[in-house]
């Protein structure tokens, strides 16, 4: 590894983080949004929702939003 580098907090952390929370994100809400509604155009407004949310938070605050949504589908699946 070369002296400037640095792979957690480096240039391209927000985008594989944003990546990654809106794959996630999406998942998450298309699960909550067949349990909710019947209609598919309401279904995938609540994924691409629950995705760019995701993805956005993921992408500025990447290991602390994390650990917060996993939290909150934890909560939300258990309860």
């Amino acid at each position: 590894m070369k002296q400037g580098d640095d792979y957690v907090t480096g240039p391209h952390s927000f985008w594989i983080h944003f990546f990654c929370g809106l794959v996630f994100g999406t998942a998450v809400g298309a699960v909550i949004g067949w349990q909710f509604f019947n209609s598919v155009r309401c279904i995938a407004a609540t994924a691409l929702i629950a995705g760019g949310s995701m993805g956005w938070s993921a992408g500025r605050w990447g290991d602390r939003a994390w650990e917060e949504a996993l939290n909150l589908v934890f909560f939300w699946f258990t309860s």
